[in-house]
């Protein structure tokens, strides 16, 4: 009775806690979309290309999903996570440039979802910096050493290049928003 219990009181949780589907633009350059979800979220890759390409996990993984081979504009695949663990995945047709890894947890807040996906990259950095995120993103802020704000505007989507050749050398602060959430990160820009 006792391991009944558990079993009804274990799904219903699950089944209570917040299922979210995230989207990644899936276009040729898109790795690494390395994410990490909460138990029973949906991710959706779509197509920003009119290339060919797949969604496939790799051997090993806590799960295993394969979009088969597919093309157009705005073509989607979906995938709901719902074993803990972590699973790599790419593109069968671009594995160098359309890759990553979905790692699931059983809970995550918002905040800390959101934080666990920024990805800002190269850093240090000297013309662009990469930003990726498994949320839409709205604005960014940068602030130098001392915290005067250097550069600030808005962004839209999960994929961003923020034009840092202006600044000099030095360390400074990210801050990006994606609605009430907000996260500052730590980069370097080195001499080009």
């Amino acid at each position: 009775m006792k391991n009944l219990f558990i079993a009804c009181f274990s799904i219903l949780t699950f089944s209570l806690t917040a299922q979210t589907t995230f989207d990644i633009n899936w276009t040729v350059g898109a790795g690494p979309a390395d994410v990490t979800l909460q138990q029973g979220d949906t991710v959706r890759w779509t197509w920003g290309d009119g290339l060919q390409h797949s969604v496939t996990s790799l051997p090993g993984g806590a799960e295993s999903f394969d979009s088969g081979l597919m093309t157009g504009m705005g073509t989607e695949y979906s995938f709901t996570f719902t074993v803990v663990g972590s699973t790599d995945y790419q593109c069968d047709v671009h594995p160098a440039t359309m890759f990553g890894t979905v790692t699931t947890e059983m809970i995550l807040s918002a905040e800390d979802q959101f934080v666990r996906n920024l990805q800002l990259y190269p850093n240090p950095a000297t013309d662009v910096l990469n930003v990726f995120s498994l949320y839409q993103l709205d604005e960014f802020s940068i602030y130098s050493i001392t915290g005067s704000l250097v550069q600030n505007g808005d962004i839209s989507g999960n994929f961003n290049e923020l034009n840092i050749a202006s600044l000099n050398p030095g360390v400074y602060f990210v801050n990006l928003r994606s609605g009430d959430l907000s996260h500052t990160a730590r980069i370097v820009v080195e001499t080009k």
